[in-house]
This record gives structure tokens, sequence and C-alpha cells, in this order.
């Protein structure tokens, strides 16, 4: 997956749980998103990671069961499309 294709991921994923309230556990979700937009932006892969990981400790906030199988997925989709970029070695 591009990095292109990833940060548009999150932005649909951090626009569809903005209705929710911010304050509220779904609110933690959407930072963390918006972590992992800023760590892919800064070539931080660590730390993208890891915004990704407590994105989806948080799936639970979300009420609707289907939303939250789909967000869970999309993170994990996310999460291994990082962790298979980590290991295979960049294209000359």
């Amino acid at each position: 997956m591009s990095q292109l294709d990833a940060l548009s991921h999150l932005d649909a994923l951090s626009a569809s749980l903005s209705g929710h309230d911010r304050r509220g556990p779904c609110g933690l979700i959407v930072e963390h998103l918006r972590a992992a937009r800023t760590a892919l932006l800064g070539a931080m892969h660590g730390e993208y990671c890891f915004s990704l990981e407590q994105a989806l400790g948080s799936v639970s906030c979300i009420p609707e069961k289907s939303a939250r199988i789909r967000v869970r997925h999309m993170l994990q989709s996310l999460l291994g499309a990082s962790a298979l970029k980590s290991v295979m070695p960049a294209a000359r």
C-alpha cells in the first residue's frame, strides 16, 4: 500500500468517526488516527505503527458493530502493509 493510499484510508476513517463525541472514547481513536497520519507524513515508522496499534485498541468505543468491524479490518490492513514495508528492502 502506498503512502498516499494509507493517508487516504486514515482520512476516511477520521472523517467517518468525527461525528462521535470528542470527549468520549471515540474521540481518542480519532486522535490516534491523526497521530498516525502525522507520523506517516513525517516518515516516523515506529510512531506510525504505535498510533495504529493504539487506535486498534480503541475500536471498542465504536457503538455500531458493522462500523467497528470495518474500522478494525482497515486498521489491521494498514498495520499489515506497514509491517511488510519494514521487512522488504527498498527498491533501487
